[in-house]
């Protein structure tokens, strides 16, 4: 008889990651990134002013660590790559004035309060928030 080892999941919640502070930036796609690649399915919901790092051209402007020649942008394609899907959500998006056609195409879509506290009061997910 084999078994399983039951199907990880996590959500995370970002919504302290302010592009005026670059340096809280990268960390969230950093932590996606590396529970992506233990095979944990990640979920990344963006909210305040952290829907900023969506928008197209935000991200690639901005080094956490200042002089690294690696942007947030970058954190963010290696989460991407390893299957990590990124939700902004709309409330955010409308109070910011960001339009969805100004959005990044890797985008899984757009989901809210809502759809985070399913997933971190469901018990098959985990989650965090930065």
């Amino acid at each position: 008889m084999t078994s399983e080892a039951p199907s990880q999941k996590l959500a995370i919640l970002v919504w302290a990651a302010d592009p005026g502070r670059p340096e809280l930036c990268a960390t969230p796609f950093y932590f996606a990134a590396a529970a992506a690649a233990m095979e944990v399915e990640v979920e990344m919901y963006f909210t305040a002013r952290s829907v900023e790092l969506l928008r197209k051209g935000v991200a690639e402007g901005l080094e956490a660590a200042a002089g690294s020649g690696k942007s947030v942008a970058d954190f963010r394609r290696e989460a991407l790559g390893f299957g990590v899907r990124l939700f902004a959500c709309p409330t955010a998006l409308a109070a910011h004035g960001i339009a969805a056609d100004t959005l990044i195409d890797e985008l899984a879509g757009q989901a809210g309060a809502a759809a985070y506290l399913g997933r971190s009061l469901d018990p098959a997910w985990r989650s965090l928030s930065f």
